[in-house]
């Protein structure tokens, strides 16, 4: 297949595009730099600003499917910015495409179900109810995009994956690696939540059975194969960093009002709650499995972070 990725410069998309390029698939990469020379099989066109004016039929022009990744998560970014980029972006995209493009992949993320599953999980039948602005700007597309393709033949597929781990992660992820590598106590212990994730390995696998399966169709849950508390994530980190888990307990109420004090809640509530996904519809739809288990995953990416130091 002929498949335009946008975002191919980020965390996700440069995966994706190898992966993509490994099954045999034929690679546009819209970009903001261009890629480093080992992926340069793929026809690279280089976008600074995917939200802006330009004539996007540049970009589907002669392909089967889009996977549209390109999206920004920053936590300050603005309310308006937040929609120009994650929201206008890929409806635009999608407009260019009908008439033209089979299928439209579009990564979404759990974050549109909110950020508590309490003691279930969540599936594709619940509720769109997203707590912070950039879930609310994933369900905004969303909607918007089952709108633009109600009317035509162009497929559409949203995946919701949980948080992507694996070699080049940014965010509260790499933060707790770094915190648990410098041997710090951390006030974990007392956490009783569980939360699902997904390596990045079996993310762009999930996103390249989304582009591949003639089945896939709507939105789909994926993550790896099992959900861990906070503490256990914690240790398993350490184990595969070879460092010791130095956790002590403290009330999870205790930390929800530190994080309050210190301007950190969204952190430690992230720390703290459960957020579980069903994956039981890509499962049966797809026939899709995680390929690479929790440990295999985490050892990759400390192997990665080492990389950081020397």
């Amino acid at each position: 297949m002929r498949v335009l990725v946008t975002g191919a410069s980020g965390f996700i998309g440069r995966a994706v595009c190898r992966e993509l390029l490994a099954r045999g698939h034929a690679v546009r990469a819209a970009v903001r730099t261009p890629l480093p020379s080992r992926s340069a099989e793929a026809q690279q066109i280089v976008v600074p600003d995917i939200a802006a004016a330009f004539d996007r039929k540049t970009l589907v022009q002669g392909v089967d499917a889009v996977v549209h990744l390109a999206a920004i998560a920053h936590r300050n970014a603005s309310d308006s910015e937040l929609h120009r980029v994650n929201v206008a972006a890929p409806v635009r995209l999608a407009e260019a495409a009908i008439g033209t493009v089979r299928r439209f992949v579009f990564l979404s993320s759990v974050k549109v179900h909110g950020e508590d599953s309490g003691a279930g999980a969540y599936s594709e039948t619940d509720a769109l109810r997203p707590e912070d602005p950039y879930g609310r700007a994933k369900r905004d597309a969303e909607l918007a995009l089952a709108k633009v393709v109600a009317e035509g033949e162009m497929e559409l597929v949203m995946i919701r994956p949980p948080l992507a781990y694996g070699p080049g992660v940014r965010g509260n992820f790499l933060r707790l690696l770094r915190w648990v590598d410098s041997g710090v106590p951390l006030p974990l212990a007392s956490v009783l939540n569980r939360r699902s994730l997904i390596f990045l390995d079996n993310l762009v696998d999930a996103i390249s059975r989304c582009v591949e399966h003639p089945e896939a169709r709507g939105p789909l849950l994926f993550n790896d194969a099992e959900s861990v508390s906070t503490p256990e994530l914690a240790a398993r980190m350490a184990r595969a960093l070879d460092r010791p888990a130095r956790l002590f307990h403290v009330p999870p109420a205790l930390l929800r009002m530190a994080g309050t004090v210190s301007r950190r809640r969204g952190e430690v509530r992230s720390l703290t709650r459960s957020l579980v996904i069903d994956p039981s519809r890509a499962s049966r739809l797809l026939e899709w499995r995680p390929r690479r288990t929790l440990d295999e995953g985490l050892t990759e990416t400390a192997n990665w972070f080492r990389t950081l130091s020397d």
